[in-house]
């Protein structure tokens, strides 16, 4: 089954900025300072699409909220800080006084990687947010799952696969996941990437728990491109000779898709790919952080997170169907580690053109 693709238009309004100086001795690659001393520090790795309107909410929350408290709060996202730096010196942190005091995290690589998250969300140190509202429309599992594992779900994304519709195809439409990794699909599949890399860790975290790890290498030797998503969007129903029916995309990116394109969104049967957006608040810090975390769980950041098409955890209806690896699986992994693996074996399946554009 499809189903018409949801577009948001998006405005061209400048970004609020943020005139905390940078004091902290530790910066970012493009020499942003992670933390601010006596601050309120604040992360957040929000998927491309959102960058823009996230920034400017926030930037204007903290430039109120700065104007009338003596402790401000300090972020590097809102002086374009480097996140590969960022990410880095999070994985290497030892100490509490080495994190920010609010993370929001878009990716699983860091928070889930084995040493940050036993020194840091094992111990106590971070408190998983997820807001009670959230917590009354999460099934029994996520409930447990928040509360046994101190997991904070904040919001919701998803991944889909885009049909180009300008493509006449033979095969059947895939109805499962799974189907992906079928030869019937062999160079019908492209997937957004980015510096040589795919990113699609969650759907390979799916398909090697419920089919082993050869599943992984069988859908590369099915995938002919890995684009930028903003590639991906301007090639389908084109004259690109190398587009494919089947694109494999986040929503966030989704929605910006311009209305005259002929495609659409595949509803499989075990639903879209889960892109949770988790959040964690230093436990010492709690009491300080509660304006900002108020913040994130207010409607004014619920609509900026709509035009990504990411949802407050309170919005999502948890009993459609859906797909995520377990959590059992995630946790008694290294998260890292087992990524890293799950790339190794798909760099195996893929054609050595798949990266040119």
């Amino acid at each position: 089954m499809i189903k018409p693709v949801d577009r948001m238009d998006r405005d061209g309004r400048v970004l609020a900025a943020c005139g905390t100086p940078p004091i902290s001795r530790k910066t970012t690659g493009n020499g942003v300072p992670l933390l601010k001393k006596g601050a309120i520090n604040l992360y957040m790795n929000m998927p491309c699409p959102l960058k823009v309107v996230c920034k400017m909410v926030i930037g204007e929350f903290a430039d109120l909220y700065n104007a009338s408290h003596e402790v401000p709060i300090y972020s590097p996202m809102l002086l374009d800080g480097d996140s590969k730096g960022i990410e880095g010196e999070l994985k290497a942190a030892m100490t509490e006084e080495e994190l920010p005091e609010v993370l929001v995290a878009s990716g699983l690589h860091t928070v889930l990687s084995k040493g940050f998250r036993e020194r840091f969300i094992d111990s106590g140190i971070y408190t998983g947010i997820t807001s009670d509202a959230a917590l009354a429309a999460m099934p029994e599992s996520y409930r447990k799952l928040v509360k046994e594992h101190n997991i904070g779900i904040f919001s919701t994304g998803f991944w889909s696969v885009v049909c180009d519709l300008s493509i006449e195809t033979c095969v059947p439409y895939p109805r499962r996941w799974s189907d992906l990794v079928d030869p019937l699909y062999k160079d019908l599949l492209t997937v957004h990437g980015y510096n040589g890399k795919a990113s699609i860790a969650a759907l390979l975290l799916v398909l090697r728990e419920q089919l082993g790890s050869s599943a992984v290498t069988e859908l590369a030797g099915n995938i002919r491109n890995i684009w930028h998503f903003a590639e991906i969007l301007k090639r389908i129903d084109s004259a690109e000779p190398r587009r494919t029916p089947f694109n494999l995309l986040p929503n966030a990116a989704t929605v910006q898709m311009p209305s005259k394109k002929r495609a659409a969104i595949l509803e499989f049967e075990d639903g879209p790919v889960l892109a949770p957006m988790l959040m964690f608040v230093k436990t010492s810090r709690m009491e300080e952080c509660r304006p900002l975390v108020n913040f994130f769980h207010s409607n004014t950041m619920r609509h900026s997170l709509r035009r990504g098409d990411f949802h407050l955890a309170d919005e999502f209806d948890w009993s459609q169907p859906f797909s995520f690896p377990s959590w059992d699986f995630l946790l008694k992994s290294d998260y890292e580690t087992l990524t890293a693996e799950l790339d190794v074996e798909l760099k195996k399946g893929l054609r050595p053109d798949v990266f040119e554009t």
